[in-house]
């Protein structure tokens, strides 16, 4: 180590410097430096030039689906098939069935249904009207109504 600094110190001793060469390396510098400034705002502001092409491209990317779309909305066909789906409307003479509960059920059962619990015990029209006027006529807060 001790050699390798002396070597340095040898090489650094040698140098000898004119008055050209120390104006030359101070206008290199200030150049540097007078420089340094412009080249910061040329990077930025390519910088934001490639930015703005990138959203000015996806602008033009989402004007591109939104044409798409309205040249969709111009087809009488897409149309029809959109007021079938969204709005549930049938051409006339058409019978349009939903599937309100897509429940799957077993395809083959060995059981059979029992008469009595398919049959309904009560008339639901009368229990119905009943629980209406009884729950307009009574004077207790509602907490405290039983059926």
């Amino acid at each position: 180590m001790k050699r390798w600094i002396d070597d340095v110190g040898t090489w650094a001793s040698s140098l000898r410097f004119s008055g050209f060469t120390v104006v030359v390396v101070l206008l290199v510098l200030a150049g540097a430096v007078i420089v340094s400034p412009s080249l910061s705002t040329f990077v930025q502001q390519r910088r934001e030039i490639a930015e703005l092409r990138e959203s000015v491209q996806q602008r033009q990317e989402a004007v591109n689906e939104i044409d798409a779309e309205r040249a969709k909305w111009k087809d009488p066909v897409y149309v029809r098939s959109q007021a079938r789906d969204r709005l549930f409307y049938v051409m006339p003479g058409e019978t349009q069935l939903n599937v309100i509960d897509d429940v799957v059920l077993p395809l083959e059962s060995d059981e059979e249904p029992d008469a009595e619990l398919s049959r309904i015990p009560s008339n639901w029209a009368r229990n119905l009207s009943s629980s209406f006027l009884s729950a307009g006529t009574t004077d207790a807060p509602p907490k405290e109504t039983t059926q």
